[in-house]
């Protein structure tokens, strides 16, 4: 007969298996991104003359690119906006300040931590340990993330029609429009999962699907909370394109700031997409081939990509300083929650 301590031993080790075979799974998948991101860059390196996108930088005007930093503040501010609205929408009053404080730590994992995921992990986790339930975390941060799709979908389906009357219609620009028509249908067939079938919710995956379909049409359905949301997160996006137009205008390229506003939004799209380590490479891919649109040559596009990835990496850096200044002591976690 086994002992009890024998007994406790098993059950470690067997509850040991999943997280180990989890962590391996992981270190698969950020290796597989990094070898997509050394692909599309040495495939971008051997096309595009890196010498012309060097010389770019010879008389770059240094004062635009502290604006365009500062403009990419104001964006995570506005993102931590963002997310506030969500959290009170649900029910959570978290303090302002606070609120911004864990969005600008996100930030700086989300920018420094290959995977692209992990500082929403560590905003859930931390919104948690402020005396948030588990649950109104996670769906915060899901339905954030959704918010910042919502208002990209949102500027492509406003700008696009205008820019593709002057440029010409490309399917290269229809594709996002099909894209952000596809999230906005998708969002509303989301928000009918609450009306799933009561005998079908003893089932957890769908009951967790319920629930957020609930989340989903509390947030985005109601009017008190769509437009101030959307139009917070569409005034984020729009900062974004700010932000390129001020580096693009630094490094002397002839471009207007309603095309940057309308071309990085596609941009954001795609490099949101978790194939490769912080979206580098792709974005890059997207700015060359969108750029190109308007007749941007490609070691302009190249080198105004780059200097926008740099400079987002920078920006973030406050989150860490506020994450090592973080107090270790936290409120203690409801108890009540999952």
């Amino acid at each position: 007969m086994l002992s009890d301590e024998s007994k406790a031993a098993m059950r470690m080790e067997s509850a040991s298996r999943p997280r180990a075979q989890q962590r391996k799974g992981s270190r698969v998948v950020t290796l597989a991104k990094a070898a997509v991101t050394l692909l599309i860059i040495g495939y971008i390196a051997y096309t595009v003359d890196l010498s012309a996108a060097v010389r770019r930088t010879a008389s770059q005007d240094l004062p635009l690119v502290a604006l365009a930093g500062l403009i990419a503040v104001l964006q995570v501010g506005l993102g931590g906006t963002r997310w506030l609205i969500i959290l009170r929408s649900l029910g959570a009053r978290p303090p302002v300040g606070e609120t911004l404080k864990l969005f600008y730590v996100s930030i700086f994992f989300n920018s420094w931590v290959p995977g692209g995921v992990g500082g929403d992990v560590v905003r859930a986790w931390l919104s948690y340990r402020r005396n948030i339930t588990a649950q109104t975390a996670i769906t915060s941060v899901v339905l954030d993330r959704v918010a910042a799709l919502v208002a990209v979908a949102t500027l492509v389906l406003v700008t696009t029609p205008a820019f593709l009357a002057h440029v010409g219609v490309s399917m290269t620009m229809l594709v996002p429009i099909v894209i952000s028509m596809t999230g906005l249908i998708g969002l509303v067939v989301a928000a009918q999962l609450e009306r799933l079938p009561e005998r079908w919710l003893r089932f957890r995956p769908l009951r967790v699907l319920a629930e957020l379909g609930g989340s989903v049409r509390h947030v985005f359905l109601r009017p008190s909370t769509l437009f101030p949301l959307v139009g917070v997160a569409v005034l984020g996006q729009t900062a974004l394109g700010v932000a390129t137009y001020a580096m693009a205008v630094s490094l002397s390229m002839n471009i207007s700031l309603l095309q940057c506003v309308v071309l990085m939004q596609p941009v954001a799209l795609v490099a949101n997409l978790p194939i490769t380590v912080g979206g580098w490479g792709v974005r890059e891919s997207a700015m060359i081939t969108l750029f190109g649109l308007i007749g941007v040559p490609a070691s302009a596009s190249l080198m105004l990509s780059v200097q926008l990835g740099l400079l987002l990496l920078v920006v973030a850096l406050p989150g860490g300083l506020l994450w090592l200044l973080m107090k270790p002591e936290t409120h203690p976690a409801p108890a009540s929650a999952p």
